[in-house]
This record gives C-alpha cells, sequence and structure tokens, in this order.
C-alpha cells in the first residue's frame, strides 16, 4: 500500500531528525561563529541545487530571535524563469502545522481555550467513530497527533473535491486506534483542532490566523488561504520532475486542510516567526503569544520514534513539532512540509543555541530543505560538513511514496472484457458515498467526488482494472476489483485509493 500522493506529509514527519554518523564534538557559536557560517552558506545551497536541480529555493537564518539572513536563489518558475528573492511566496504545505500551533497558542493564552480542553466544547459537531473520545479528545491530543485517527484519514476525500467540512463531518466513519497511545500523523485530526479553536473565538480559521498572528507579527505576506497565494505577483510555482527535467505542472489547493498544510509565507514573514518562537512569544518588544500558552507546543507529548539503537535519543511529538537530538546533542524543534505536486519545506530551530533556519523550495520532496539545514547547522555546530547531507536525504526520502504495486500488463487497448454494462452503475460506502462506473472514450471510467473527477479505467481481468489517482505519480497504480454475484452486473467494487482507511468496498446502490 502506498502513501496519498497529495498530501506527502507522514513519511518526512517520520523521517526529520533522523541524524547521519556522529558528528564532531560541538561548542556553542557565538556571534563570531554565525558570521562565519553565514560565508558558506551561500555555497551549501548552490552546491545542493546543483546536485539535485530544484528550480528555486529560498533561506533564512535567525540567531538570538533577530533575522541575519534572508535570500533567494534560482527561479520560481523554469519556464519563464523569474528569480526567486526573499519576499518570494511559496507555498509551505506542514510547515503550516508549526505556525498553526503558535496561532492556537495565542487563543489558548487570552483564557479562551486550555490545551486540554475537549474539543467538543466549542464544536459541537465534532465527532469521532468512539463516543466516549469524542468527549474527550482534547486540542492536544489532535494537534499531537494521538487521537487514534489513521494517519490516512480525509486526505483521498480531499483529493477528489470534499471541502473542510465534509470530509471532517466523514472522521466519525473511521475506525481508531488506541487513544493516546498512538503516533499517527493526521492532517484533518489537526485540521480539526484549528476549526474547533476558530469556533471557540466565533471567526473562520483563515481570519483567525490573520487577526490572531500574521496580523501582529507583521507576517504580510502570509496567508492561510490559497486564493491569497494565487493572487500574488512574486510567487513560487510548484515543480516535479518530467523526464529528469524541473517543469511546472501541477497546482496545489489545499483550503480543505489549511490549519494543517495550507498556509503560504516567505522567509521574510516566516524569520519574524521563528525569532518569535526563540523569543517565547515575543518580538519586537511586544508580547505577540503568552509564554506559557506557546512552550507546551514544544513539550514532547508522544513518543514519533522509539531509539533506533540502545541508548540513542527518542524522537517525540509536541503540539505540531518534531522535537529531536542532534548528533552534537542539541535538542532541535523542526517541522518539514511537502506536496507530491511541487513543494518542499523545513524548519529547524535549535533553542539552546538561540538559532533556527528555514528552507523554502518548489520542487517535489527529494530531502533538499532538510538537507540544507543539516549541512548548515552541522558547521556551525562543530565548524565543519562532514556528511553528503543531500545523498543521505535522498536515501531517506526514497521511499517516500510507498512502493508501486507489482501488477501485470493490461489488455493492449485496456478495453473491459464484459459488456459495460456489467460494471457501470453507482456504487457508495457511508465515507466516500457514491462513486460511478460509466462508459467512456476508452471503455469504463472511475467518477468520484464532489469535483466529479473521472479515471478511466485499463482492464486487467475481466474483475480487475488500474488507473492512475495521483497524476504527478503515474508509475503509483489503484486498482477497482469487481465482484460479480449471481446477477450478470458486479454487486460490488473494491477500490484500493481507499484502503488504507478501511473504506475500499463500495456497495451498488
Amino acid at each position: 500500500m502506498r502513501t496519498t500522493a497529495r498530501a506527502i506529509v507522514l513519511l518526512i514527519a517520520v523521517v526529520v531528525g533522523a541524524t547521519g554518523p556522529a558528528a564532531t564534538v560541538a561548542t556553542t557559536p557565538g556571534d563570531h561563529e554565525v558570521e562565519a557560517s553565514l560565508t558558506q552558506l551561500d555555497r551549501i545551497v548552490v552546491d545542493a541545487m546543483a546536485d539535485t536541480g530544484v528550480p528555486g529555493v529560498a533561506v533564512a537564518v535567525v540567531f538570538g530571535d533577530e533575522p541575519v539572513v534572508t535570500r533567494g536563489y534560482g527561479v520560481r518558475n523554469s519556464d519563464t524563469g523569474e528569480p526567486v528573492d526573499a519576499e518570494t511566496v511559496f507555498q509551505i504545505a506542514s510547515l503550516s502545522k508549526a505556525v498553526t500551533s503558535t496561532i492556537i497558542a495565542s487563543v489558548v493564552g487570552d483564557g479562551t481555550i486550555d490545551w486540554d480542553d475537549p474539543v467538543v466544547d466549542a464544536n459541537p459537531e465534532f465527532r469521532l467513530s468512539d463516543e466516549w473520545v469524542s468527549e474527550r479528545v482534547s486540542y492536544a491530543d489532535l494537534l499531537a497527533m494521538r487521537s487514534g485517527l489513521p494517519g490516512e484519514t480525509g486526505n483521498v476525500l480531499e483529493s477528489i473535491g470534499y471541502d473542510r467540512s465534509q470530509i471532517l463531518e466523514r472522521l466519525r466513519f473511521v475506525d481508531l486506534a488506541p487513544f493516546r497511545d498512538t503516533y499517527s500523523y493526521s492532517n484533518f485530526g489537526f485540521t480539526a483542532a484549528g476549526e474547533s479553536a476558530a469556533k471557540a473565538v466565533g471567526m473562520s480559521w483563515e481570519d483567525l490566523a490573520q487577526e490572531r498572528f500574521f496580523g501582529p507579527a507583521g507576517m504580510a505576506s502570509t496567508s492561510a488561504r490559497h486564493a491569497d497565494h494565487v493572487a500574488r505577483d512574486n510567487r513560487a510555482d510548484l515543480h516535479v520532475l518530467v523526464d529528469g527535467d524541473w517543469r511546472p505542472r501541477f497546482e496545489r489547493m489545499p483550503d480543505a486542510q489549511s490549519p494543517a498544510g495550507g498556509d503560504s509565507s516567505n522567509v521574510v514573514d516566516l524569520a519574524r516567526w521563528v525569532g518569535l518562537v526563540l523569543g517565547r512569544g515575543s518580538l519586537d518588544g511586544e508580547q505577540i503569544v503568552d509564554p506559557d500558552a506557546l512552550a507546551r507546543v514544544t513539550t514532547p507529548t508522544i513518543t514519533r520514534r522509539p531509539p533506533r539503537a540502545p541508548g540513542g535519543p527518542t524522537a517525540f511529538y509536541g503540539l505540531g513539532w518534531n522535537i529531536d537530538t542532534d548528533p552534537a546533542g542539541y535538542i532541535r524543534w523542526n517541522h518539514s512540509g511537502a506536496f507530491s505536486v511541487g513543494a518542499a519545506t523545513s524548519a529547524v530551530l535549535v533553542p539552546e543555541l538561540g538559532i533556527g533556519i528555514v528552507v523554502l523550495t518548489n520542487g517535489q520532496p527529494i530531502g533538499l530543505p532538510e538537507a540544507i539545514a543539516d549541512a548548515y547547522l552541522e558547521l556551525l555546530e562543530t565548524g565543519s560538513v562532514t556528511q553528503d547531507w543531500v545523498s543521505l536525504w535522498q536515501e531517506r526520502m526514497a521511499g517516500i511514496y510507498g512502493t508501486p504495486l507489482e501488477l501485470p500488463e493490461a489488455a493492449a487497448d485496456g478495453a473491459p472484457l464484459r459488456p459495460l454494462g456489467d460494471y457501470a452503475g453507482t456504487y457508495a460506502n457511508e465515507y466516500v458515498g457514491d462513486i460511478g462506473l460509466v462508459a467512456a472514450d476508452v471503455g469504463l471510467a472511475l467518477v468520484m467526488g464532489p469535483a466529479r473527477l473521472t479515471f478511466p479505467l485499463a482492464s486487467l481481468d475481466a474483475e480487475t482494472f488500474t488507473y492512475v489517482h495521483d497524476p504527478e505519480l503515474p508509475e503509483f497504480l489503484s486498482t477497482a476489483v469487481f465482484t460479480f454475484g449471481s446477477e450478470l452486473v458486479a454487486d460490488s467494487v473494491e477500490v484500493s485509493t481507499f484502503a488504507d482507511v478501511g473504506f475500499e468496498a463500495f456497495e451498488r446502490t
């Protein structure tokens, strides 16, 4: 089973913070060491871009809660050649989660909610499949990925056009893992926390983000609305690899999961956010977020990964932050984000050193932002770069999409082996709703979701068909397998795209 391509952040969250071989013993850097490290930052970025070909990168470095670097490299669109600068706005994908936890901390800080309040208090319509859990799951539970929701919940629904309210309403159909005892990276569990916090304040999530945080923090180019990103003149387009070249081919509209992955921003604004986090909620001498409320987001809340070796460090998740120990022994707060259609981002903070780095890119996730951040921080902490961080991160990210299904070749024309009427009709389950099997130009097609997206099917045999659900990953095929009862027509179909949440079976209606 593969990871859903359109929300490809789950595996990144697992591997971020992974370390290479032990580094040289670190010394605490001061102003001189930071200044010296910055002279080599350009080389780190330019070399990494040359190694990967990713067209555009922007970097910010913050030291002592003040930005010391905000720079752009490369181009924001490989077709037009328009340059990236420090003001270029990128979609930051799941780096939004760490920003969102800061926003919700501002609501906790003013006493409107508490981290441990059940979200149902502010959002009575919220329900999970276990009523006992529904009444108790808190903001902290959802933001720490310990609600029990499977990680893929809602992701495919988003990809076929369901909006936020429709997806959150369907969370109640999905079986849960043990509550507060299971780490499972869930975009829409996280989104439910943001939506509930907004209801507690009486605003939309997008307005809450703007009025409670982006505005007060002076983040003028940051938004939780995709329409605002599209309206920016200086924005980076998404790129994927096409026959070895990075090309702008797809768009990604993430409003359905805005609290989890819908922000757009630039390194100038994100440097202000990093400075605020390092400054315990203070920015430019003003307390924007309550320090005690903010401290909770970087407190280990659940084990993300046990030690890889006896005596090794444990990887934790806080509230929208990975919490790890680096090779030099420093605690790192970090998070990455990615869309398979062409975005990869990362922020890494080392609070003991008062240092933070943000890396934004406009290419498919191949580990580039993580490699740049790790190389720079190794240089800062130890005085040299001893690892080939680009190669290490490319190895870690090699399996991010899972493994393609091993399937026989489809028939030459892909046509059904039975009359179309044997398959055609409407099928349904409670989680997805109706799907249609219809006659198409090439034979048979699957029609799904409010967007009525059409997926042509190719026949393997009389019961089994394949289709491409994610056009940016055509080698990762999904299957549709029909079951025929005593009647000549199919009475059910299993669609593998929904298997990760247990709703692959559809009955003819």
